[in-house]
């Protein structure tokens, strides 16, 4: 937004906001958020969940994602890497990015993927960053990164690359 002042244009910046009576912490033990885990999952109880929340496109390196996942999956014992799941709220296959079901494919096929495609509401997204332990983004290139800064809000660590504004955030 421009103004004008003493015949000088004056320029007023305002930075990301995050609505903390939406993003914010829930108890584990959430009624709500047990009924949403249980529906995002079939019913199926994971013990550690990684949520990514982000565009399929090559800058933020979701393929990398994946390949970290099988990583850390194969440095567990079989019967807890069972017991994870890697949650990608984004698009499969985007034309700008990857077909991220062959990737998973390729990379994973024995770990537990769950993509989540639907639009959520600001509402539904803080139930997805307190049903996660942790949030991800690995991007090359990210001016602020809002999916991480929201998780923060809601009480969940995040795993981030040094760049941009997601060096800031930790």
């Amino acid at each position: 937004n421009d103004t004008e002042m003493n015949g000088r244009t004056v320029l007023h910046y305002v930075p990301h906001g995050i609505n903390s009576k939406v993003f914010r912490p829930f108890q584990k033990d959430d009624q709500v958020l047990l009924k949403k885990k249980k529906e995002l999952f079939s019913g199926r109880d994971y013990e550690f969940v990684i949520f990514y929340n982000s565009r399929n496109v090559q800058r933020k390196r979701t393929s990398n994602i994946l390949l970290a996942y099988k990583t850390f999956c194969d440095n567990l014992p079989k019967e807890k890497a069972a017991k994870c799941v890697l949650v990608l709220h984004t698009e499969p296959r985007q034309d700008a990015g990857t077909d991220l079901l062959a990737v998973k494919e390729a990379f994973c096929p024995e770990y537990d993927v769950v993509f989540s495609t639907a639009r959520l509401t600001p509402d539904d997204m803080n139930f997805m960053y307190n049903i996660a332990d942790v949030t991800i983004n690995l991007s090359s290139n990210e001016g602020f990164g809002l999916s991480t800064a929201e998780s923060l809000m809601a009480g969940t660590p995040i795993i981030v690359a040094v760049t941009g504004g997601l060096q800031d955030q930790i």
